[in-house]
């Protein structure tokens, strides 16, 4: 598996998301400085996720995360996560990053990773929780 760095503009021009079950609006930014990164596998896009670094409060904040269908269940959504806190520890912002998640998922999150609730309805990863993702899933785990 390979992380690719992708143009919200290249999307619609090289890859017919429906045909992998993606749902989301990929082509759409959420944000002027987001950035899109795709997990590839075998020519797949396996996952996608789109996140902005916040230098303001010194943390990511992570806008979409998407699995194709086929690969779901298969730890490309903690390499996806693993990789938005990796960019956080590397752009100096000590792991954090913030997300919120949609209402019926907040739970599973909090379980299922340790993510803190913050203010309102956003989780947030903190560096104990991102160094333990980046060392399973993209150290030992690779890609």
């Amino acid at each position: 598996m390979e992380f690719i760095k992708l143009k919200h503009e290249e999307i619609k021009r090289l890859y017919d998301l429906a045909e992998y079950g993606y749902i989301f609006n990929w082509i759409k930014k959420s944000s002027a400085i987001s950035e899109i990164v795709a997990l590839h596998h075998n020519g797949d896009i396996a996952g996608l996720v789109e996140f902005e670094r916040r230098h303001e409060s010194k943390r990511n904040y992570m806008w979409l995360i998407e699995v194709a269908n086929a690969y779901q269940g298969g730890g490309v959504f903690e390499k996806l996560l693993a990789y938005v806190g990796k960019d956080a520890l590397d752009a100096g912002f000590e792991g954090f990053f913030l997300f919120e998640p949609k209402s019926y998922l907040y739970e599973y999150y909090i379980k299922a990773f340790d993510a803190k609730p913050d203010s309102g309805r956003y989780l947030m990863f903190d560096q104990e929780v991102i160094t333990r993702l980046v060392k399973t899933y993209l150290d030992e785990g690779g890609v």
